[in-house]
């Protein structure tokens, strides 16, 4: 019998909006069922962790709507910016990790990113926590 998954991990590499929010509404959604969740953030995901990028995150091509008509789908469902959702899902309990290889890439620093960033780590971390058996791991 296979052990109960009781921790949701989740790489967050799109830097689009339609990449970005499947992997906060799956960690929001695992912390309310009782779950630890967190989320890493890596390559075009460091967007939303990086001071004033979250703006200029866009949908991707493939979702085929303009960022407006993206902005306006999201006001009419009730749904909050990705800024605000990132910090929902923080104060939510759902841990946050930047990739510290991603930042070297581009060549950020701790002062650079948003002030929800738990950790900063790298894929030996991420591989630790991820191997756990009672952690399911998704790459979105």
């Amino acid at each position: 019998m296979s052990e109960e998954k009781t921790r949701l991990v989740i790489v967050a590499s799109r830097g689009t909006a339609d990449g970005l929010y499947p992997a906060l509404i799956l960690a929001t959604t695992a912390v309310a069922q009782g779950r630890e969740a967190a989320v890493y953030f890596t390559f075009g995901g460091m967007k939303l962790l990086t001071k004033q990028m979250a703006e200029t995150i866009k949908p991707s091509i493939d979702l085929g709507v303009s960022k407006e008509q993206l902005e306006q789908l999201l006001a009419k469902g009730g749904m909050p910016s990705l800024l605000d959702m990132l910090k929902m899902a923080k104060q939510s309990g759902v841990k946050v990790y930047a990739c510290s290889p991603t930042m070297n890439l581009f060549g950020l620093k701790k002062e650079d990113l948003v002030d929800v960033v738990d950790d900063i780590i790298g894929a030996s971390t991420f591989l630790e926590i991820a191997s756990d058996p009672k952690t399911l791991a998704l790459f979105i």
